[in-house]
């Protein structure tokens, strides 16, 4: 249906997740999120599948949260729905792919990493913007960066809130390939049929070994982490920065 908000389609033994919103440039808002869990659910006891390819309708693949919405919902917005949703991607029993197009934005960007390969068309732009709009990054979106591109890299995204472009983000190790933008279905869909090819008990083993091999970093106390992002999106600065954002203005700091 062209109203419904994640489109799923089920092939032999992958499966395609489209986020469908593309007039708000696939922007995350609940009934989206709810979608995404919903589908991982399904696909993740489904043992014929052996790849997962997640895409975006239209010129942007994810341009994060809907900003419109953290504006409309009384005490700021909460993440743990997404960081729930985001947790289940990675902990996907396949492998799973992010084909990345145009704007891949804050937790659109965090949505690509979450995913085991990335691969960019030439027009993609990725970054971290949140410090714009004076909203925290959550611990464990944090610790995914890292993970993907190291510190120094995560330091620059995070603190300039640049925006990088495709090859740019190849040298991070942020994306794997990079191709033009006509040829991005073509390129991810000849990679999920390609890992689909394999022996599945394989995948299965693989992913999970990749996974255990990190998991200590997953691990680390960080209480005082979350208590510090509570504090940063209940702040006056966060909804200054994101009715700025709205209104199309510079935001007003005030450190409060």
């Amino acid at each position: 249906m062209a109203d419904e908000v994640l489109k799923v389609t089920r092939q032999p033994n992958y499966a395609v997740l489209t986020l469908n919103r593309p007039e708000k440039r696939n922007a995350l808002n609940q009934p989206l999120i709810d979608a995404l869990d919903q589908a991982l659910r399904k696909f993740e006891n489904d043992r014929e599948i052996r790849a997962l390819l997640l895409r975006g309708e239209g010129a942007s693949f994810c341009a994060g949260i809907d900003l419109k919405e953290v504006d409309e919902t009384t005490g700021g917005h909460n993440p743990t729905s997404l960081e729930s949703v985001f947790g289940r991607l990675e902990r996907f029993p396949v492998p799973t792919i992010a084909a990345v197009q145009g704007a891949a934005l804050a937790g659109g960007l965090e949505l690509a990493l979450h995913c085991d390969l990335r691969i960019a068309s030439d027009n993609a732009k990725l970054g971290m913007t949140l410090g714009r709009v004076g909203l925290m990054v959550p611990y464990d979106f944090t610790r995914k960066l890292i993970e993907v591109c190291g510190s120094a890299n995560t330091a620059w995204i995070l603190y300039t809130a640049d925006l990088l472009d495709a090859e740019r983000g190849r040298h991070m190790n942020i994306v794997h390939d990079v191709v033009a933008d006509a040829k991005l279905a073509e390129a991810t869909t000849a990679l999920a049929e390609k890992i689909a090819a394999n022996a599945p008990l394989s995948l299965r083993a693989m992913k999970a070994t990749v996974r255990r091999c990190m998991s200590e970093t997953f691990d680390a106390w960080h209480d005082d982490m979350l208590q510090m992002a509570r504090s940063v999106r209940e702040s006056l600065d966060a909804k200054e920065g994101v009715r700025a954002f709205l209104e199309k203005r510079k935001p007003v700091w005030k450190a409060q």
